[in-house]
């Protein structure tokens, strides 16, 4: 089956939750203490809460799907209205490395340009070698790295800028 590239809907639901759960384990696993990578999961993923976004007109939330959920990105633009943000991208770990993401950021990058946005930021932790090295290799400079807090733990996490 060919892997698809679309707006998510509230039938994705599960299946954004699914890949959420396997991302943030694989990415953060060694990263982040369980009970962190819990609370920020119960928190961020639950299931009204990911209903809220997917429906939320201002937020451009995709899903890459074959034979189901293999992916999501989501993004909206700041109030700066030029810039774009890039909420959330994350593939199922099984997935990696078969241009799935890299589908997934082109498509909030069109619907972020199409809003008005012509650069993208990003964030990051820094100790996340996929991601980091993910938008280096996508033209995407790291122009800062400051503190930030998750469920209690403080690390490192990189911006990045870039065009779009």
């Amino acid at each position: 089956m060919t892997v698809e590239v679309r707006p998510a809907t509230l039938d994705d639901v599960d299946g954004i939750r699914r890949v959420a759960e396997a991302g943030w384990e694989a990415a953060y696993g060694d990263i982040l203490a369980p009970e962190t990578r819990a609370r920020c999961l119960t928190e961020w993923y639950s299931p009204e809460t990911v209903e809220r976004a997917v429906t939320e007109p201002s937020v451009g939330y995709f899903v890459a799907v074959d034979d189901g959920v293999i992916g999501y990105a989501s993004g909206d633009v700041t109030r700066s209205e030029s810039v774009g943000r890039l909420s959330s991208l994350y593939v199922h770990p099984d997935r990696w490395d078969s241009g799935v993401g890299t589908r997934l950021l082109d498509a909030v990058e069109s619907t972020l340009a199409d809003r008005g946005a012509t650069e993208l930021r990003i964030l990051v932790l820094a100790e996340n070698a996929v991601g980091v090295e993910f938008y280096r290799s996508r033209g995407f400079d790291r122009v800062e790295t400051r503190r930030t807090t998750l469920a209690g733990e403080t690390l490192d996490e990189h911006v990045f800028r870039g065009e779009i």
